[in-house]
């Protein structure tokens, strides 16, 4: 694990929006009902077309995220997290992507990896243990194009747990599944983004 230096909000949100931008089912969110299009465009424009100098850009990533996701505001996907979070950057080998460990949700990750919470196992299993919902087809599919495409792969996010320093999946469970089954597309490893505080402790999928 190399430690790749200081990161801040504004970056993680960034590679946060990047990995879900292309989903039809967020950017139906994003346009609402009734349907603003202006809006869909302007978040289409912060994912794609980047500026982290840019404070407008900045400030929309935050009030998406946060709206969704629920960032800053210590519910849904940040249940029990304060806004205590420092993070840095870090380029991780594949063998230590394949030790993360999901966040601890019922459901498709829980029977993917049931052993050990461990990328590893769910890559393992991914093929054959159907989890009843898209799980399966998503994972099978990002790691399909990886083979076919030299795209950036944006940053996995996670949280360093507090009592023995191990890194549990905040977001890109999907996609930290899929570089573990394409290990041999990442000899230089990838990018992660580790947040750590006092009230990591408390997150509700520790």
């Amino acid at each position: 694990m190399q430690d790749l230096g200081r990161a801040d909000d504004d970056q993680v949100l960034l590679a946060w929006l990047q990995a879900v931008i292309e989903s039809p089912d967020f950017q139906a969110y994003i346009v609402g009902d009734p349907p603003d299009p202006s809006r869909l465009a302007a978040v289409l424009k912060a994912a794609r077309s980047p500026d982290l100098r840019d404070a407008s850009q900045n400030e929309l990533r935050r009030d998406v995220i946060a709206s969704v996701y629920g960032f800053g505001e210590g519910r849904g996907s940040f249940a029990g997290i304060g806004n205590d979070l420092a993070w840095r950057r870090f380029r991780l080998t594949v063998e230590e992507v394949g030790d993360m460990l999901y966040a601890r949700h019922e459901g498709a990750w829980q029977l993917l990896s049931p052993a050990t919470r461990k990328v590893a196992e769910g890559a393992t299993n991914v093929g054959h243990a159907f989890t009843g919902d898209a799980t399966n087809m998503v994972v099978l599919s990002l790691a399909a194009g990886l083979c076919h495409s030299e795209k950036k792969v944006p940053e996995v996010i996670a949280l360093r747990r507090p009592d023995d320093g191990r890194l549990v999946i905040l977001e890109g469970h999907a996609r930290a599944t899929a570089i573990a089954l394409e290990a041999h597309r990442f000899p230089r490893g990838v990018e992660v983004f580790v947040g750590e505080g006092p009230s990591v402790g408390g997150w509700a999928y520790l």
